[in-house]
């Protein structure tokens, strides 16, 4: 996990798509910045229930490739799949995806209950469940306590852990996570390894 990118897929329900057993299809993509190749070609399928580790020196592609997936920035040429559907010019929101970014990209206004509610609020949600939802993943960071903190209030290991549950709290079918055990202590790594692969 270390000075990794990660794709993590956690679904296994949904069986069989329109272009075989992938739940992400990057078909033949590349990833040009102007004459900058920051992806070569590439043809990856990660299948359902899959977890994928991407491993390689700075510049390589990873978070590249994560950006793709995510929507983030849009392929030069070739084809993106998620759960068979064509997402290639899909909008971010609209790809029911996770993502935990390497920087954290916690809202410095909110507090940790606010930034982990905010997919659920936008999901719109009934309060109840977003206060039980909220609750039940801060037991599962092991941060019970900090929901009325802002984010400048934790250490730099708890906000990575904050970003982990904000990702994880709407349950969705491909959590994609840039370096998200950087700055984990080893013991909580370990722990926390056990817990995203649950």
């Amino acid at each position: 996990f270390e000075g990794t990118d990660v794709i993590m897929n956690i679904s296994e329900s949904e069986g069989m798509t329109e272009v075989g057993e992938a739940k992400v299809w990057l078909e033949d993509v590349t990833k040009h910045y102007g004459l900058v190749v920051a992806l070569a070609e590439i043809d990856l399928k990660v299948v359902s229930g899959e977890f994928l580790t991407l491993l390689g020196p700075s510049g390589s592609g990873k978070t590249t490739i994560l950006n793709l997936i995510a929507g983030m920035v849009g392929p030069t040429a070739g084809r993106i799949w998620i759960d068979g559907r064509d997402s290639t010019n899909l909008q971010p929101s609209k790809r029911g995806l996770g993502m935990m970014f390497q920087n954290y990209a916690l809202m410095p206004h909110m507090t940790v209950f606010e930034n982990i509610a905010f997919p659920l609020r936008v999901r719109k949600l009934p309060k109840d469940e977003i206060k039980r939802k909220v609750a039940e993943v801060l037991e599962v960071v092991r941060l019970p306590d900090v929901a009325r903190r802002k984010p400048s209030e934790l250490s730099g290991g708890q906000q990575q852990r904050i970003s982990i549950a904000r990702c994880l709290v709407y349950n969705p079918s491909i959590i994609l996570m840039d370096e998200p055990l950087g700055a984990l202590d080893k013991k909580l790594r370990e722990e926390m390894q056990l817990e995203l692969k649950q």
